[in-house]
């Protein structure tokens, strides 16, 4: 089925094939013994898959029903571009409302049965375009732009606050009232003046104020009103959760913690208003959720407590009306599920999926029709419609995530616990050449950006498997800091960069070695963001331990991101400043670019020019100091990406030159 893309707003034209869809249908007592088709994992030879497999824009990267249950959004590939196609669940027909030929599009939801949201990233700044438009593409309505000054941070001219299912036609955002008030901000000025919130009209774009925000107060948690009942302030190195129940009240403080080291997390609020849920860690370290009286401020009931690791988000019912479930993760991700209907229905779904993972990613309005995602390591999963009636449950298949991949032939990606030097218990994941799960391979350390409250998690990764692929294991350590693993856990890597962080992979390296992974001379470590910065420090901390190592848009210099609480605001800057650490000398003593002369190894630098995280000047005080020690490296630098390569061109050409420089400097034998 071939689909002529229509013409919007002047944007331009492609074409898109959508995939043709499977229908399975269950008995109402459990389930017949007919299977979802997912394929056999079976364990084969390796074979060189083409690279651009795992890293083209040929996936599926989300399915959303409508609230009445006829049709489902997509963010789905066009000729290298993400656009948004809509299903009609009845017919099968599809059209596509918008498509950008420049930029990608990064999400998107319903308004009403016959609208949609959605949100695009321009020219990797991280200031996303917010806009509506109807499903025939006729009616497309931009409603928050984004404005940059030349400051080091993006301004927004306006964000989302709450999506107001409540309401088909509004939804709250944060912003200015005119466009020109947050153009004529003076980057010299006093930085973040404050914005107000406003109802708008998605048809129309008509804006309403709701209320105003004062400095260092949070957007906060609204109810079916547009009341803001919940919020939280910064006042001095104080965080301050409070309530009210009017927005013509004064707010009342119900718990205060230090900045940075706050303990309560804020899951979700009903639609009355009334219950919140907090993700609660001041009485048991990896957090219980409880339920906040929002009229009293006072707890009335545990919710949930994790039997192992952390809770990650509340599943709230489509119209916010009652909690439904807990999803948490330890070595994998789990749903609890507080609705004893949904336990015993996702239950039975689980049975046809053993080697599967099963999310809800949404829900009709009704709950009677629901979108699931089936995934594992080896397998990015598959998207299905789940239909309950009277005679059971009807399961459909949509669209498998990422068609082009085989999962007999991917990796198993293993979980694994080792020891740091201090006794710390390291949780991590290792990925080992598929048909080479017990030989001594070339191994990569691979730790996860953030770094604070980020981890990685058990699941298909295109850039570990494409390694894999390749002849690499590779090893994900959650060190200290990570997410997941409790707030001592994570408190423990503060003002640790290139110290008890690094540390943790250094004995990533030694336990592998000494498991037999692989051996000392066949180590090396890629990674990006903090992961690039920990690939630097292990180049210049450790010149001996790595034979090569691969920053992507990596930290080379504490002393910059640290300037970052001038214009972050009181809250990031009291968050940076304990979190990365206050003391020039140490800092400049842990920032890789005062090091490169120790660099043994070659390296190899991708960054992007408009990185509104990672500054470009990190890339260009670090080159500097690369020519000046004469040192092996290779360099990609994007001008219109920023942190982290989005488009499918880019991303082809970092992947591309990775595989060149491994090849070249870290060959598999």
């Amino acid at each position: 089925m071939r689909l002529s893309f229509p013409q919007v707003g002047g944007l331009s034209a492609r074409r898109w094939l959508l995939a043709a869809t499977l229908s399975v249908v269950f008995s109402p007592v459990g389930f017949s013994d007919k299977r979802i088709p997912l394929p056999e994992v079976e364990v084969r030879t390796r074979e060189l898959l083409p690279m651009n497999i795992f890293f083209d824009q040929q996936s599926i990267e989300s399915v959303v029903i409508s609230p009445d249950g006829s049709k489902v959004a997509m963010i789905a590939p066009n000729q290298g571009r993400y656009s948004i196609a809509v299903k009609d669940l009845a017919t099968g027909n599809v059209t596509v409302p918008v498509h950008f030929t420049d930029e990608n599009i990064r999400s998107v939801f319903w308004k009403g049965r016959d609208r949609l949201l959605f949100t695009s990233a321009i020219a990797g700044h991280e200031v996303p375009l917010l806009a509506s438009v109807d499903l025939q593409g006729r009616s497309l309505r931009r409603i928050l732009e984004p404005r940059r000054t030349q400051d080091d941070f993006s301004l927004f001219f306006g964000n989302l606050v709450d999506r107001f299912p409540e309401s088909d036609d509004h939804i709250l955002i944060s912003g200015f009232t005119e466009e020109h008030d947050a153009r004529r901000i003076n980057p010299s000025a006093p930085r973040n003046p404050t914005p107000s919130i406003y109802r708008v009209n998605v048809k129309t774009g008509r804006r309403a104020p709701v209320v105003g925000l004062d400095r260092g107060v949070s957007a906060g948690w609204f109810d079916r009103n547009a009341v803001q009942r919940l919020t939280t302030e910064l006042e001095g190195a104080t965080t301050l959760f409070r309530i009210r129940q009017r927005n013509d009240q004064p707010w009342r403080t119900i718990q205060s913690f230090p900045a940075a080291d706050e303990r309560w997390e804020i899951a979700g609020l009903l639609a009355s208003g009334d219950t919140a849920y907090i993700i609660d860690q001041t009485t048991e370290d990896r957090g219980v959720l409880r339920a906040l009286d929002v009229r009293t401020g006072e707890f009335v009931s545990d919710v949930f407590t994790p039997p192992a690791g952390m809770i990650r988000r509340a599943v709230m019912s489509p119209k916010r009306d009652r909690l439904l479930g807990v999803v948490y993760e330890d070595v994998l991700l789990r749903t609890h599920w507080i609705d004893p209907q949904w336990a015993a229905i996702m239950n039975s779904i689980q049975g046809q999926f053993p080697r599967h993972l099963l999310l809800v990613t949404s829900m009709a309005d009704d709950e009677k029709r629901f979108v699931i995602r089936a995934f594992s390591d080896r397998d990015p999963g598959q998207y299905f419609l789940v239909e309950m009636s009277s005679a059971g449950l009807r399961l459909q298949a949509i669209t498998a995530a990422r068609p082009a991949i085989k999962p007999e032939l991917m990796s198993s990606m293993t979980p694994v616990v080792y020891a740091a030097r201090d006794g710390m218990k390291i949780h991590g994941y290792l990925t080992k050449p598929l048909g080479r799960e017990k030989d001594r391979v070339p191994l990569l350390i691979m730790p996860h950006g953030g770094p604070f409250g980020i981890r990685d998690t058990w699941g298909f990764n295109p850039e570990v498997q494409f390694l894999a692929s390749r002849g690499y294991a590779v090893f994900q350590p959650n060190y200290r800091g990570s997410g997941g693993y409790g707030w001592a856990f994570e408190r423990a890597g503060f003002s640790e960069w290139g110290a008890k962080m690094q540390d943790d992979l250094t004995d990533a390296v030694k336990w592998a070695i000494a498991e037999g992974h692989t051996a000392s001379d066949k180590v090396g470590i890629i990674g990006a963001s903090y992961g690039g910065y920990a690939a630097l420090a292990g180049a210049t901390f450790t010149p001996d331990l790595y034979r090569v190592a691969v920053n992507y848009v990596g930290v080379s210099d504490l002393r910059l991101i640290t300037r970052y609480d001038l214009i972050g605001g009181s809250v990031a800057g009291a968050w940076l400043r304990r979190a990365v650490g206050t003391d020039p000398a140490v800092l400049a003593e842990r920032s890789p670019v005062e090091h490169v002369a120790k660099i043994q190894i070659p390296t190899m630098h991708a960054y992007g020019r408009n990185d509104p995280r990672v500054k470009f000047e990190h890339w260009e005080v670090l080159e500097r100091e690369l020519k000046k020690h004469g040192k092996v490296y290779s360099a990609l630098i994007e001008n219109e990406e920023g942190h982290g390569f989005e488009k499918e061109e880019t991303a082809f050409g970092y992947y591309g030159a990775v595989e060149r420089f491994l090849s070249k400097y870290f060959p598999v034998e």
